[in-house]
């Protein structure tokens, strides 16, 4: 019998102000597509799509070489503003992060070792 490993945490709804002009409260859809299996070198660390409002978009965070994390996400808001991408984060990826605030940072799980 061959047993394949089941997939880890992969769907995470938040409730965020949705799509309509009166920002009524709405389910988000947060299906992690990517996850770096060295989370703490530079590059791309996580990616997700994200469904619940008009259109799907893609969010990732991006480590840089100087440990810094950035986000990126493909709604209009945060292309709109991307020169305020430090003052400013689209409510998609304020979601994400004050998720990661509230679960805290992950432990990565090292091999053990001879002793």
């Amino acid at each position: 019998m061959i047993l394949t490993p089941k997939p880890s945490f992969a769907l995470i709804t938040l409730i965020l102000p949705g799509p309509d002009r009166k920002r009524t409260l709405s389910p988000y859809h947060f299906r992690i597509t990517y996850r770096n299996p060295e989370p703490a070198d530079p590059g791309c660390v996580m990616t997700w799509d994200v469904l619940g409002g008009r259109e799907t978009y893609q969010i990732a965070l991006e480590r840089t070489p100087g440990g810094e994390h950035v986000w990126h996400c493909s709604c209009p808001d945060a292309i709109y503003r991307e020169q305020d991408r430090l003052a400013h984060r689209c409510k998609h990826v304020r979601g994400l992060m004050s998720l990661c605030e509230t679960i805290g940072t992950p432990v990565r799980r090292l091999p053990a070792t001879a002793a």
